[in-house]
Order: structure tokens, then C-alpha cells, then sequence
């Protein structure tokens, strides 16, 4: 479905409806990195290749955390026994 066009549109914008507190709401900083990252024109098998290594490197350390904590809690487990 296409967009409606209205004759008295020109396109301009009168009020930024970006505003802090509101649902939707994006920073400034994140708005200008979101918009670099457009700007790099990456296909996309580029940007799920991107996706797939930055999740992977999450999950290592989410991994390395958990198996700490886990540790801790059988030791502490251990220790009370």
C-alpha cells in the first residue's frame, strides 16, 4: 500500500516530535550513530553477518559469567554443607 499524497504537503517539518519522555523517543546520539550505520550502504548479508558475530561475542560472555556464578554458587553450596 502506498503512501497517501496530499496537494498541499511540500514536505517541510514544523515541529520535531522527538521529544524526550515520549514512547518512541530516541536520543540524539543514538539517532546520529543509527544514521551512520545506514549511511554505510551494507548489504544484507553483510548486516546479518554483523548481527551474527556481535550476538556471539554477547553469548561468550554471557556465557564466562554464568559459568562464574555458577561456580560461586556451588562453592558457597559446598562450603555450608
Amino acid at each position: 500500500m502506498s503512501k497517501k499524497e496530499y496537494d498541499d504537503d511540500d514536505g517541510r517539518t514544523i515541529v520535531d516530535m522527538n521529544v524526550e519522555g515520549m514512547p518512541g523517543y530516541i536520543k540524539p546520539e543514538h539517532k546520529k550513530r543509527r544514521d551512520e550505520i545506514r549511511g554505510l550502504n551494507l548489504t544484507k548479508g553483510e548486516r546479518r553477518a554483523l548481527f551474527w558475530a556481535s550476538y556471539k561475542l554477547v553469548a561468550k560472555t554471557l556465557g564466562v559469567v554464568l559459568l562464574g556464578f555458577g561456580t560461586a554458587i556451588l562453592l558457597v553450596w559446598l562450603w555450608i554443607r
